[in-house]
């Protein structure tokens, strides 16, 4: 099965995390992004409220995958405030008419608390129902097993 797996990463660690995955799969990867700087407590606060405003026009860097070739699409995108990523939500409405293969999404949070209810939210901007989907608390632990049993999950 070929898997590709896209991702958007304000500080590295949905990166770090999809990076993971793309190995431990096999599968190709890219970033997407709208091209703004996020970075710093500027860029935080901004994305916050940037959460609910208008969806920007986001491009996947180094160009657009080839998506017939792709049997599983794994979306990841961290939560902001309470919700999927403006960016995140901004891909899945751009280029989800475009996947051929099986979508599955990853959302990213430093809460506690499971977000599969906020991750559902995503599915609304997304033209193909998505068939799974992780949440994956980041702040200060490793993710290696809830990713590797993910991955076993969906199957390699």
């Amino acid at each position: 099965m070929k898997t590709v797996c896209l991702y958007y990463s304000r500080t590295g660690k949905t990166r770090s995390i999809m990076e993971r995955m793309a190995r431990m799969l096999d599968a190709d990867l890219f970033e997407y992004t709208d091209g703004k700087d996020r970075s710093g407590v500027k860029g935080y606060i901004s994305s916050c409220i940037d959460t609910y405003r208008e969806m920007p026009p986001v491009s996947i860097i180094g160009g657009e995958p080839e998506w017939e070739k792709y049997d599983r699409i794994i979306v990841a995108m961290p939560i902001w405030a309470e919700a999927p990523c403006v960016i995140g939500k901004a891909f899945l409405k751009q280029y989800s008419g475009k996947f051929k293969g099986d979508l599955y999404l990853v959302v990213t949070h430093m809460a506690r608390a499971d977000y599969s209810k906020s991750i559902c939210k995503a599915y609304l901007y997304s033209s193909v129902r998505p068939k799974a989907h992780l949440s994956l608390q980041t702040k200060k632990r490793d993710c290696g097993a809830d990713i590797k049993h993910f991955v076993q999950a969906i199957g390699k």
